[in-house]
């Protein structure tokens, strides 16, 4: 086999192997209220928001074992790929998805000096996670500070 039939045979298969990986993304949008946007080629169907114990400095979370409550958890109808679903603002629950966490009501209210980290759910364990806090009233990204340099 030619060398070039070869590196073209190993291309491939390296293309099938990549598109094959689980990819679920989330990113906290700037400003109020707290909203956040799924991207990703991974099917999904839960969104939630868990209250975590705050640790001193934030390093020191698990960030592989969540030992929270959820405050808010959001379902859609079917899985839907992370890139398809729409912007997700706390509270608010989008067209064609249900809300099973609080069972009635609106979620409680973000509070600065509490740690929270939002998830996206998808099949096959496949699951993308932002940690965040309320710092002088608006949601802060504090992922970085969780999982350490």
């Amino acid at each position: 086999m030619s060398r070039i039939a070869l590196f073209s045979l190993m291309a491939a298969v390296m293309v099938v192997a990549c598109t094959q990986e689980p990819d679920l993304n989330l990113d906290l949008k700037e400003g109020t209220p707290a909203s956040f946007v799924p991207s990703g080629r991974s099917l999904a169907k839960d969104f939630e928001i868990l209250e975590l114990p705050r640790t001193k400095p934030l390093s020191k979370t698990n960030p592989f074992s969540f030992t929270g409550t959820t405050i808010w958890k959001i379902s859609a109808s079917a899985n839907i790929k992370g890139a398809s679903w729409p912007s997700i603002t706390y509270g608010e629950v989008p067209n064609g998805f249900s809300q099973t966490i609080p069972d009635q009501g609106p979620p409680p209210r973000l509070t600065a000096e509490k740690l929270y980290v939002a998830q996206i759910v998808g099949d096959k364990d496949t699951k993308n996670a932002v940690f965040f806090e309320i710092r002088n009233g608006r949601p802060v990204n504090v992922s970085d500070e969780v999982l350490g340099p």
